[in-house]
């Protein structure tokens, strides 16, 4: 992996370049060594105790690390004229960890952290960058208050936080790309649709509620009552989430108004939407609680059965940020960080964050285009020991390996047996392999081995 520079980060400032210089290898290191402690990847005492004093320095803030996520994701849409942004809240767990300041999660027993985060796809599906992100804690005294917080104004309430991620992706991107925001059952939010009629902004989410409509009727009621205008085939997560079976499922949508809600106090009273509705027709799968029913909610003008379909296919990629959570908890391990502040690790999310996506491009950038040379994601010397490690031999071939050839190797040395029924090599055995590649590079490069690959 390429390493990265001050130039990938244009609005890098730590206020001393020792800061940034530092962020920029402790990303490197957990890019190549995922899942590593922070002890082991650094090669001294000196390296480490700098790593921990990074993301205890009161002069490196949350604010300019969410700064430099935000403009080391732009730079990496370029050349792009529409995007898919989707958007989720996950959980960091640190129940065993006495840091000072950590909030509650699911129960009164959790604590950790709450991570919004952004990322940008394409129409295609390929993950393109980390766009934004922000973290918070909620206050243990708050805990059991929930009937308080119906009652907050929409800007004191946690689902705020669904509009204020919408609304800094617009703004920080611009009106330079078409922007398709993309959410789960928690962003189906009266006043987050608005966010949709910006220029060159729309929205996409699965509905959570059945609403009143402007005739009178209700949302999934209306939409139930259409005829279906196709048979889809769609790829769910299995129970574990790691691979994907395929099942029958209809689709119907219909244009509808809908009313504000009573407790609501935006400007507007209604607000028109396309609703789409997919439904599983197919057996239901034995791991499976219920059949699948997506019932999603645009802005986004469908007019035809085509385009209804492509939103369908669209909201599919929003596993993508699961797989991002994935690599964030399993494969950088950042849920074992032993820091004592929740800030601290606030910090050391973010930066994480930086190393997981870039982990899960090379994966997902191998099966986009499979024919390209891996040097776009392997350096010289990481790809020649790889060649070596693999093949058994010194000689190299004149050109460098395919991405495809690249990873499915790296996949092989992290675990993939690579039968045919197997598929591709997943994000795990990716980042495993990944780690046995840089270790035999470190050699490579320490002992200067000019004569590998000349025979």
């Amino acid at each position: 992996m390429h390493k990265i520079t001050t130039k990938d980060f244009p609005d890098l400032d730590f206020g001393d370049v020792r800061r940034s210089e530092r962020f920029l290898t402790i990303i490197d290191n957990l890019s190549t060594h995922p899942g590593i402690s922070i002890p082991k990847q650094n090669a001294n005492w000196y390296d480490t105790k700098a790593t921990y004093s990074f993301f205890k320095n009161e002069d490196v803030t949350l604010e300019s690390l969410q700064a430099a996520i935000r403009s080391y994701g732009i730079t990496q849409l370029e050349n792009v004229d529409q995007v898919l942004i989707i958007h989720d809240i996950s959980s960091i767990s640190y129940d065993d960890l006495k840091a000072e300041g950590l909030g509650y999660l699911a129960n009164k027993e959790g604590r950790g952290i709450l991570c919004m985060s952004s990322i940008a796809v394409s129409e295609q599906g390929t993950p393109l960058a980390l766009v934004n992100q922000h973290t918070w804690v909620r206050p243990i005294e708050e805990l059991g208050k929930a009937k308080d917080r119906k009652q907050k104004e929409f800007e004191h309430k946690e689902s705020y936080n669904w509009y204020q991620s919408i609304s800094q992706v617009n703004e920080h991107i611009g009106d330079s790309l078409q922007k398709i925001h993309i959410a789960d059952r928690e962003a189906d939010i009266y006043d987050l649709f608005f966010c949709g009629y910006t220029d060159q902004t729309e929205i996409l989410v699965r509905a959570a509620h059945n609403r009143h409509l402007t005739n009178g009727s209700h949302l999934w009621d209306v939409v139930a009552e259409q005829s279906s205008i196709s048979t889809v085939e769609l790829q769910v997560p299995d129970k574990k989430g790691r691979n994907k079976i395929a099942i029958q499922a209809e689709v119907r949508y219909q244009q509808v108004e809908i009313l504000r809600p009573s407790k609501s106090k935006h400007q507007y009273q209604s607000v028109e939407l396309t609703a789409i509705e997919v439904r599983q027709v197919s057996e239901k799968l034995e791991w499976q609680e219920e059949p699948v029913c997506w019932k999603l909610l645009t802005t986004l003008a469908v007019t035809t059965p085509a385009q209804a379909l492509q939103c369908v296919r669209w909201y599919t990629y929003r596993w993508l940020i699961e797989r991002f959570h994935y690599v964030l908890k399993s494969g950088t391990k950042v849920e074992e960080l032993q820091l004592k502040q929740a800030e601290s690790l606030q910090k050391a999310i973010h930066v994480f964050s930086i190393a997981a996506m870039r982990i899960m491009q090379m994966v997902y950038l191998s099966r986009a285009n499979p024919e390209l040379s891996c040097e776009l994601i392997l350096t010289k010397a990481e790809w020649t020991v790889l060649y070596v490690l693999i093949h058994k031999k010194k000689e190299l071939p004149p050109q460098p390996p395919t991405i495809d050839e690249a990873i499915r190797w790296i996949g092989k040395l992290g675990g993939h047996l690579g039968r045919r029924s197997d598929g591709p090599p997943g994000l795990q055995a990716v980042w495993v392999g990944y780690q046995r590649i840089m270790d035999a590079a470190n050699f490579y490069e320490i002992f200067a081995l000019e004569n590998l690959g000349k025979g």
